[in-house]
């Protein structure tokens, strides 16, 4: 029976998706689908993903777009549902971590439970190309088509579609598809992403600015939720005896989605707004300290998350 994601689900798990930029440099040669930069998201329960979208899952290191007319969902639980309005049958993906190609392969020679009652049994031998493993199971007029890939830090992803028989070259489809558009990020910036997404979750990002600086710009926090929104307020300050215009009228207030992506080794917070575009911020760290675009930023628990 096929594993389930073993690491636990991060609250937005994160996470996600929302983002801008091409994300996780591809480890395998396979071509993938062309996403533009509005459709990244991230992986957050309870959401849906719609076709065209990079779902991207930052604690596992891998991302991959939904096929055209299904949709994608991460129901309370650890496995991502695909569903489609055109084409009959379920699809599955599971995300395993800490495993090996032989474990892999001992899981996808076993009957595969597909609910209490309802079980596919191997169809001839596990198919082998490369880091492309394809099993093919069947149970009467009911048919099985799985493709799991394996990832660089003993990770591995696998493709499931379950339904008619006569579907099966669909579902054979689709699972290359969705094979041919999974990216893995390597086991170093994997490292590095997920502890920026533990850091900065559910907090607030305040840059520490001098006085004749924030005079002129402004009073600076940004609110990074767990369910993947972001809350900007800008607040202008006056110093003693002199007041700034547009102070009476209180903190401007932004919001839209986050995420957070690697681009050549650094870490960048990408904010796209609600009322559209997107600000990149690069991210680094300095002994315990967070810099934003150079400058420190104090990190502390988000109230207007909560």
């Amino acid at each position: 029976m096929l594993g389930m994601m073993r690491r636990p689900v991060f609250p937005l798990v994160l996470l996600v998706s929302v983002g801008v930029c091409t994300i996780l440099a591809p480890i395998s040669a396979a071509s993938s689908p062309d996403t533009s930069q509005s459709d990244v998201r991230d992986l957050r329960v309870g959401e849906h993903y719609r076709e065209g979208t990079r779902v991207r899952v930052p604690f596992e290191g891998v991302s991959f777009v939904v096929p055209k007319d299904w949709r994608a969902s991460l129901p309370a639980g650890s496995v991502i549902f695909l569903d489609s309005a055109v084409t009959p049958g379920l699809g599955t993906i599971h995300l395993l971590t800490e495993i090996t190609r032989e474990a892999l392969l001992a899981q996808l020679r076993e009957p595969q439970s597909i609910e209490a009652g309802f079980v596919l049994h191997p169809v001839g031998s596990i198919q082998e190309e490369g880091l492309k493993l394809i099993g093919l199971y069947a149970a009467g007029d009911d048919v099985g088509v799985t493709v799991a890939l394996l990832g660089p830090s003993r990770n591995a992803v696998i493709y499931q579609f379950v339904g008619r028989k006569t579907e099966r070259g669909i579902y054979q489809w689709l699972a290359e598809e969705l094979a041919a558009s999974t990216e893995f990020l390597d086991e170093q910036d994997s490292s590095v992403l997920r502890a920026w997404y533990e850091r900065l979750t559910g907090m607030m990002l305040r840059p520490q600015l001098d006085n004749r600086v924030a005079q002129s710009v402004g009073l600076t926090a940004i609110h990074l939720c767990s369910d993947g929104r972001f809350i900007r307020t800008i607040r202008l300050q006056s110093v003693p005896g002199r007041s700034v215009d547009g102070e009476d009228s209180g903190a401007y207030h932004e919001t839209g989605t986050w995420l957070i992506d690697m681009q050549g080794g650094k870490a960048a917070l990408i904010l796209t707004k609600s009322t559209g575009g997107a600000d990149q911020h690069d991210l680094q760290q300095k002994s315990d300290q967070v810099l934003l675009d150079g400058q420190v930023a104090s990190v502390n628990v988000s109230s207007s998350c909560l």
